[in-house]
């Protein structure tokens, strides 16, 4: 299970530092925006699959990094002299409740269809060992 997590944790750390460097190095593609959207969702399904038993709540947990690493990189835009929407502390509790009721959604949305894909999977591997 911990693997499982280290994965999604890890999709999600890759896709916000592409965004970091990309925004320092003044490069704003649009895919990475997407990215960076659509990240939770993706760690969250992977975490899900990967995951032996508990696989919602797995998939579902990843909204935690998610809320913490958006805190980060709108720090460590604050850092680079970038203007932030939420600066200081209390915009960072900000950035941290949004960012954590707009994961938790994601993250469950893609845990479900993770835990889906995973059943789906293993019932075609068992209906196929099945002698007739």
């Amino acid at each position: 299970m911990i693997r499982a997590w280290g994965v999604g944790f890890i999709i999600l750390l890759i896709a916000d530092t592409m965004v970091v460097v990309a925004t320092v190095i003044k490069i704003y593609p649009r895919a990475l925006m997407l990215l960076l959207r659509i990240s939770p969702f993706i760690a969250a399904f992977v975490s899900a699959y990967l995951s032996p038993r508990r696989k919602v709540i797995m998939g579902t947990s990843m909204a935690i990094p998610t809320a913490l690493l958006g805190v980060l990189v709108t720090f460590a835009y604050q850092l680079f002299g970038k203007e932030v929407d939420f600066p200081g502390i209390e915009g960072g509790l900000i950035v941290f409740v949004v960012s954590l009721a707009y994961g938790a959604v994601l993250c469950a949305i893609g845990g479900i269809v993770g835990y889906l894909l995973s059943m789906l999977i293993m019932t075609r591997k068992m209906n196929k060992e099945q002698p007739l």
